[in-house]
Formats: structure tokens, C-alpha cells, sequence
């Protein structure tokens, strides 16, 4: 620095004094050599590790932070990022700040890409490596392995095999095992557990049952009973709630026993309850009626509709009326099946037999169980498609096929332990089938392609079927009065006998339990009804032309109807305005305002009540349809027609139109849960019968109730719960929300053209 006087000139090659004040005193000016040393520390800055071992997974980078000053965009800062490798997405990253559980939680949770983690929500806390905390572990897994043995009904035991313990050794090091016996308290946690969820669940709603009865091979009377309903989100739920042992099949122990189920379960509303027709069970629903009249929440309209028989037995057994008369022809088809299958050597034999006959069928020949009609059905359909081939095999076989047939009849399993089977006498099998029995055969099948068709509709559990179940009695009804009429009824051959006995037996079966309209449960009608496709007018229509019935008659009978209908929807109305604290929930409006005038009008006089005379007789004796409630309005309202192929939703229409007809809806989602069926309570006795096998018959009653139940509990769908009506204003605000986003769009548009058109005129005029 070069100095004159007292003032201090900066000079460019020499660098400024020290202040002479000794606090403001500068440290002397390093060396060259340290200076050096110096600007390469600061060229290379400290590199700190990262400690936590969630950045394995992430990336540090940095953002521009910007913000808008005097109405323009500007870059105030920047700021620490962290991205996903997996999934890119990015988080605060600054962990002196922020820290690192939201960094953790994503890996965790949220990061549905990463490949270390199962997709099940807090089952891993991630260390460096990839691998879980050992104390998490033992707590989910443990979970993880009780639901497995649940699901796969694998043995309690299977936890302590060698070969299961060497598998978790390997795949997974950091989880102890445990023994059985710890297995079996989480399994009984867990199943407390799912049972207060359901418990909750299942007070919001009003359920229809179905039940029955099963005796496993312990000799041990089981009862199942099954919950079905609908949820606020329109989708349908069945859940298992007991599989209890039961003293006996009488009536009045199974009543006692329903009762005792619903009073554990805290179930008060019950809508059906869906059995077969054994008669036990009709003193049962009586019985259950009976008390249910007692209860804080009564049944519907006093439990008069609470009992729906089972189609799909009443079906059975008009099936097996109509195959009793076949007998020889389906056992001599069966005993030719037989003989194929008895045999690796002659099922080859059988299937070179079809490529030479029938090349392009694919389908092999099938043993049906002589107690199930529809595996009789499968049996015939398939045999018949195969008759070439059987007639083959009889040919190319000869002395062995016809000699099969001179043997004695097999006795089957259930008929074996029967005494009276045992002194019958030994039959010879009867076959080979001839001509005419191949005949009757293809007559039958045509005939039970109808019933095997509506027995696998009505068997669905987790679809609505209530709808359904008056097409399907009317068509079965239809079928069995075409049998009459049939070509071979006017030739005075063996085929019009068989047809005339055939439809005479299955038609009294029939009439015995839906001789009459009356004799289905009504509720049905009301499903129909509330299908938008059909409505009350397809009911009329139907009555008419299947059911012959005269102009009275239809006209009584769809008034009934209507009247059940607007009952019902009178009594969920007036249900949800008690819950909700109001009156008259859903009216509508031109309802509600013509109450308020008629109400005024009781104190107006003169020619303000003339006039409004006059209005209500010239209404009367116009053509024109008043719309007197919300069942009005949805009878008046168009039809759906949907294309025929297509698959119509009856629950999504309802769960996107069903706010135009609110106290209808809520009938409506009750009422589509009604099974026609048992199907689904019948179906655990196969889970049942798996599960108290002859090497697990040591499991107590309530550890099998407990095991069938919660393997239906996981397995099932969850319940939404969240029933969301959207407001104006919340329509609005998004509105609001979409618009100011397309005109910021619109502004970026516009500022990146202007930007564009100035760089080319600084081109422009730089050129």
C-alpha cells in the first residue's frame, strides 16, 4: 500500500493495512505456501458421511426456491432435496433440519418399487443393508405366519417342521421362529381382534343371513351362519360369523341357536334370513321371529318377509325328480365313464379313440357325483360329445369292455355303511349304453341346461341375485310346461312317455313349493322392481304372458307391490330421519311444498279455496300422473336399456343415480343383498371338511370357529365405510381450483411465445 499523509490509497499490488485499532486487529497475512494449501481445501470441500442408513437409498440434490417478488418470478435460494432411487420421488433433504423419519417413512410405506420390502403396510423397519430390525420382525412376522397357516389351512405343527425352520434359517435369519404354542395365542389375538372390527362393522348395517347345518367326521353337529350386506361404497360382503356346534337339526335348537349368535354379535337388524326347506328350519325362522319382535330394533315390517327359501335346493330337488326316470339310461353312461377312468391304459386307449372320432373336441370324459345333479349334467354333456369315441372303444375293445359290465355293481361310499345296502344283493352293472339311451340322454341334457344354468346364477355370494330370482322361477316354470308341447308329445313314442312322466313329476315337485306368485317371498318382487331394466311394468308383463295371468289379477298383484315398496321406503325414511336428527329426509320438493299448500289451505276461504278446489278436481279427472312420492318418480322415470352382451352393474347404477332417490336407495342396497340361495354357508362345510380332516380332528369347536371364520375375514374385501355426498360448494371450489390452473397454463404459454419471439428478434437484429 502506498501511503500519503494520514490518508490510506488503495493500491493494486500491494493489499490495504490493518486498521491501526488493536480490536479490529487482523492476523498477519499467511505465506504463499499456505495460501496454497488453503484455496486447494477450499477447491475441495470436507466431505461428511452421511450416517443414518436411509441414504442409501435417496440422492441429494438442490433446488431453486422461488418465489414471486413485484409480480415476477425469482430465485430467492436454493434448498436440499432428497429423490427415491426407486420411485424419483423427492423429499426434504435436509436432515440437520427436517431429520430422517419422513425419509424412512417413504421407504417403509409409501415406496411402493422397493425391492427389499413386502407390500404390507410396517412390516419392515430397513437397516444399511436391506434387512429388517430383528424386534419388528418377530412382531410382524410372527402375524404374517399365523395368517399363512389360516389361509393355506396348514397344521398348527407346520411351524416347527425341520423343513420350514431351515427355509426361515436361510431366507430370512434375522426372525426367530416361534414354537407352536405361540402360534396358536397370536392366531386367537388375532381372530379377537378381526372379530371387534366386524363387530363394529356389522352394527352399521342391516345384514341378511343365510345358515345350515353339517355333521363332520367327528360325528359333531356344526351350524354356519353367514352375514351378507352391502357397504357405502356399493360393494357386496360376505363374512363367515359363526361355525358353532349345534345339539341337534330340530327347529326350535337351531331358532335358539341363531338367536344366540345374533345377541353375541350385537346384531339387531336383520332383514332375511336365507335357509333350505327342510322343515326344522321353517319352525326355526318362527321362532326367531317370535323374539326378534321383542328387540329394541323390531324386523321390517314385523319380520313378515324374514323367511326365504333356498332355490337352489328346491331346484335340486326338481332335478332329481325328473332324473329318477332316467336311471338306466345315465347308469349305463356312467358305468361306460367308469370303465375309462379305471385306468391310466384304457384312458389312452379312450383318448386315441376321440382323436380318430371327434379330432377337434378337446374335452375329456368326466365322473359325475351321483348326489349332485349338476356333475351328473357335466357328466352327460361331455359324454354325449364323445359318443363316437365310446362307440369305438366298444369296438376295439370288445371282450374287455363287455366283460366290465358283467361284473357286480360298486356300492357307493355312503350307501356302504348302510345295513340294508350290505343284505341287498349283489347287481350286475348296467351297459354298455345302447342307442336309445344316448337319446334320452341328449334329450335330458337339453332340458337341464336351463336349471344348470340358473343354479350357477342364484349360487353367486358376493353379486346381487334377488333381482334375478323371478326370471329364473319363471323360466324353470316355463321349461317344465314346454316339455308338453314338445315334437315327441304328438307320436305316441317311448320319448313322448318318458317327457309326459318326466314333466308330470318335476311339474308336482314344482307347484309344491311356488304354486302360486304368493307362495315366493315378496322382497323378491321388490328387487325386480328396483332393477331400472325391468321395473314394475316387466313384472305385469311377465305375469301375463308366463303366468297367465287375467287383468284382475296383474293389476292386484302389481298394486301389492307398490305398496310394499312404498311402505318400506316410508320406514327407512322415517329410520334416517330418526338417526340423522331430522324429519322428512329426502322428501321432495315439489312433495314437501305441496304439503305446506294443503296445510294452508285448511285456513284460506273465499276464492282462494275455490280455485284450489277446482285445481285438485281438474287433476283428478285429467290424464295426467301426479307424482306422489319417490317411488312415483322412479317408476315414471325412462327404463335402462343396456346392450344385450353387455354386463349391467346393478350396483354401480345405484351408487351413481341412487341420490335421486335417496330413501329408495336405501332400500334398495338392503334389498340386493338378499340371498336366494345357501350356497354360501354350504360352501364352508368344504372348507370344514378340510380343516377336520381325520389328522386335525384333535382341534377343539371353538379353535375350528375360529379358524374358518378369520380365513374369511383375510380373504374378504375391505368394508368402505366413508358414504360421501358432494356439496355445491365443494363442486365450485374445484371449478374454481381447475380454472385458475388452466389460466396459469395459459400465462406459462403465453410468457414462454413472448420469450421465443424475443430471442429471435435479438437474432434478428444481431445478424
Amino acid at each position: 500500500m502506498a501511503t500519503d499523509g494520514n490518508a490510506i490509497v488503495p493500491s493494486p499490488k500491494a493489499p490495504e493495512a490493518p486498521p491501526t485499532a488493536p480490536t479490529s486487529a487482523r492476523p498477519p497475512r499467511p505465506s504463499k505456501s499456505k495460501r496454497k494449501r488453503a484455496e486447494k481445501k477450499a477447491v475441495k470441500p470436507l466431505k461428511v458421511t452421511a450416517r443414518s442408513d436411509v441414504w442409501a437409498h435417496f440422492e441429494k440434490f438442490d433446488r431453486a426456491i422461488i418465489e414471486v417478488v413485484d409480480g415476477k418470478k425469482q430465485e430467492v435460494g436454493r434448498e436440499v432435496r432428497a429423490k427415491c432411487r426407486y420411485c424419483e420421488t423427492d423429499l426434504a433433504g435436509d436432515s440437520s433440519f427436517s431429520g430422517t423419519s419422513t425419509l424412512r417413512r417413504h421407504i417403509e410405506i409409501v415406496c411402493k418399487k422397493y425391492p427389499g420390502r413386502a407390500d404390507i403396510e410396517g412390516q419392515q423397519v430397513l437397516t444399511s443393508d436391506g434387512m429388517a430390525s430383528r424386534t419388528l420382525v418377530s412382531r410382524t412376522w410372527t402375524e404374517d405366519a399365523c395368517k399363512m397357516i389360516v389361509v393355506d389351512e396348514l397344521p398348527f405343527s407346520h411351524i416347527e417342521k425341520p423343513g420350514f425352520r431351515h427355509f426361515c434359517e436361510v431366507a430370512i435369519p434375522h426372525w426367530t421362529v416361534p414354537s407352536r404354542r405361540a402360534i396358536v395365542r397370536k392366531f386367537l389375538e388375532l381372530y379377537d381382534e378381526k372379530k371387534e372390527e366386524l363387530k363394529m362393522e356389522l352394527s352399521k348395517h342391516r345384514v341378511c343371513l343365510t345358515t345350515d347345518t353339517w355333521t363332520s367326521v367327528q360325528n359333531v353337529n356344526y351350524m354356519v351362519l353367514t352375514a351378507h350386506f352391502i357397504d357405502n361404497g356399493w360393494k357386496m360382503h360376505k363374512r363367515i360369523l359363526n361355525f358353532c356346534v349345534i345339539s341337534n337339526h330340530q327347529g326350535t335348537t337351531i331358532g335358539k341357536m341363531l338367536e344366540t349368535c345374533l345377541v353375541q354379535w350385537k346384531i339387531d337388524k336383520v332383514l332375511t334370513v336365507s335357509v333350505d326347506n327342510a322343515s326344522a328350519n321353517k319352525v326355526a325362522i318362527d321362532y326367531l321371529r317370535r323374539k326378534m319382535a321383542n328387540w329394541a330394533v323390531p324386523p321390517v315390517l314385523g319380520g313378515k318377509h324374514l323367511h326365504v327359501r333356498c332355490l337352489a335346493h328346491i331346484l335340486n330337488l326338481i332335478v332329481k325328480s325328473g332324473l329318477a326316470i332316467l336311471d338306466r339310461a345315465i347308469a349305463s353312461i356312467r358305468n361306460a365313464v367308469k370303465y375309462v377312468r379305471s385306468s391310466s391304459s384304457r384312458l389312452d386307449v379312450f383318448k386315441l379313440c376321440v382323436e380318430r372320432e371327434v379330432p377337434e373336441c378337446t374335452k375329456v370324459c368326466i365322473l359325475d357325483v351321483p348326489t349332485r345333479w349338476n356333475s351328473t349334467y357335466l357328466m352327460l354333456e361331455t359324454a354325449i360329445q364323445l359318443k363316437k369315441a365310446f362307440d369305438r372303444l366298444a369296438e376295439e375293445e370288445d371282450v374287455k369292455y363287455t366283460s366290465y359290465f358283467d361284473e357286480d355293481e360298486e356300492l357307493l361310499q355312503e350307501e356302504a355303511a348302510l345295513e340294508e345296502a350290505k343284505r341287498r344283493k349283489p347287481m350286475k352293472r348296467v351297459g354298455p349304453p345302447k342307442d336309445e339311451d344316448w337319446e334320452r340322454a341328449e334329450l335330458f341334457v337339453g332340458f337341464l341346461k336351463v336349471f344348470y344354468s340358473v343354479t350357477l346364477r342364484i349360487s353367486a355370494s358376493t353379486k346381487p341375485t334377488a333381482h334375478r330370482a323371478f326370471h329364473d322361477i319363471v323360466a324353470v316354470n316355463s321349461e317344465i310346461n314346454a316339455l308338453f308341447r314338445t315334437p315327441e308329445m304328438q307320436d305316441g313314442s317311448e320319448g313322448e312317455k318318458l317327457m309326459v312322466e318326466m314333466a308330470v313329476k318335476m311339474g308336482t315337485k314344482f307347484r309344491k313349493y311356488f304354486d302360486s306368485i304368493d307362495d315366493m317371498n315378496q322382497l323378491l318382487l321388490v328387487a325386480l322392481v328396483l332393477d331400472p331394466r325391468y321395473k314394475l311394468r316387466n313384472l305385469e308383463h311377465n305375469c301375463v304372458k308366463y303366468l297367465q295371468f287375467d287383468n284382475e289379477s296383474v293389476k292386484r298383484k302389481s298394486a301389492e307391490v307398490k305398496e310394499l315398496l312404498v311402505s318400506l321406503t316410508d320406514l327407512y325414511a322415517s329410520s334416517a330421519a330418526a338417526q340423522n336428527g331430522q324429519k322428512n329426509r329426502g322428501k321432495e320438493a315439489v312433495n314437501s311444498s305441496s304439503v305446506t299448500t294443503s296445510s294452508a289451505a285448511k285456513n284460506m276461504t273465499g276464492k282462494m279455496a275455490e280455485m284450489l278446489d277446482d285445481w285438485e278436481r281438474e287433476l283428478e279427472n285429467s290424464c295426467e300422473v301426479v307424482v306422489e312420492s319417490e317411488v312415483d318418480r322412479y317408476l315414471l322415470d325412462p327404463f335402462e336399456k343396456p346392450p344385450r352382451a353387455a354386463e349391467f352393474s346393478i350396483l354401480l347404477w345405484w351408487k351413481l343415480n341412487g341420490s335421486k332417490y335417496p330413501n329408495l336407495q336405501l332400500v334398495a342396497k338392503d334389498v340386493f343383498a338378499i340371498q336366494v340361495s345357501t350356497v354360501a354357508s354350504e360352501s364352508c362345510f368344504s372348507t370344514g371338511n378340510r380343516v377336520i380332516d381325520p389328522y386335525r380332528s384333535s382341534l377343539t369347536p371353538k379353535s375350528v370357529e375360529a379358524l374358518i371364520c378369520l380365513q374369511n375375514w383375510i380373504k374378504s374385501e375391505n368394508v368402505q365405510n366413508i358414504e360421501f355426498f358432494p356439496t355445491i360448494e365443494e363442486m365450485e371450489f374445484y371449478e374454481l381450483c381447475e380454472n385458475d390452473y388452466a389460466k396459469e397454463k395459459a400465462a406459462e404459454q403465453s410468457a414462454k411465445k413472448a420469450a421465443c419471439r424475443a430471442k429471435k428478434s435479438k437474432m434478428a437484429a444481431g445478424i
